[in-house]
This record gives C-alpha cells, sequence and structure tokens, in this order.
C-alpha cells in the first residue's frame, strides 16, 4: 500500500508543479453528438464563434477561449476537452469543410497553427 500511497502523492505533486490551470469545466458535459448532428445547433454554435450572430453565454466563453485553444493547441484543455476538441475538429474537416476553413481563417488567419492544430488532430 505505501508505493501506492507515493506513487499518488507524487502525481498530485507534479501536477500542483506543472501549474497547468485547465479551461472551466463548462463544456465537459455537452453533448456534441447531438451539436454535430442537428445543422439548427450546429449552426448556432458556428455563427455565435464568427461573430456571424447571437451567441449564450456558454458561446461567448467558448468564443473567449477558441483563439488561445488553438494557438496552444489545446495545452489548457483537460483530458475530456481535448478529447471533444479533436472530436469537432475532425467532424469539421471530414463533414464540414466549409465552416472548417471559416474557423481557421478566424481563429489561425495567418496559418501559424494549422500545422500543430491538425497533428493534434490526428493524434
Amino acid at each position: 500500500m505505501r508505493p501506492a500511497f507515493v506513487l499518488l502523492f507524487a502525481l498530485a505533486l507534479s501536477a500542483l508543479v506543472s501549474g497547468t490551470e485547465y479551461y472551466a469545466e463548462t463544456f465537459d458535459n455537452l453533448d456534441m453528438d447531438a451539436i454535430l448532428h442537428s445543422d439548427r445547433l450546429f449552426n448556432q454554435y458556428m455563427d455565435c464563434i464568427l461573430d456571424r450572430g447571437p451567441c449564450t453565454a456558454d458561446g461567448r466563453t467558448l468564443r473567449r477561449i477558441l483563439p488561445d485553444a488553438v494557438a496552444s493547441v489545446c495545452a489548457r484543455c483537460n483530458p475530456r476537452q481535448q478529447e471533444m476538441a479533436q472530436k469537432i475538429g475532425n467532424h469539421l474537416r471530414n463533414h464540414k469543410p466549409q465552416a472548417w476553413a471559416k474557423f481557421l481563417r478566424k481563429f489561425d488567419p495567418n496559418e501559424k497553427y494549422v500545422t500543430a492544430f491538425e497533428q493534434f488532430l490526428d493524434s
């Protein structure tokens, strides 16, 4: 039992020392499949994050963190958020290429991060 305690303590200490501050867990329980497979919901979120339509409070939060998430390749995303980002990004790339292009123009207009971000999506 002692080795398990030491391992848990080391993991907790490394998390504290790393100082990683994750994004709020606001979106961790969203039903991404429902959003991605409903044109109405999908378009509402896309219009919000692309500044083409009204936003909910959650949408405004998402729009605010997306530039950092793209630039840092989701470095502040918790594991659930990374999974969701990969699912959304891959859905856009594979099923909604025009929306993906608009997303990239908005959040990576100089194409500084697209290669690293797409590698993250492929991982």
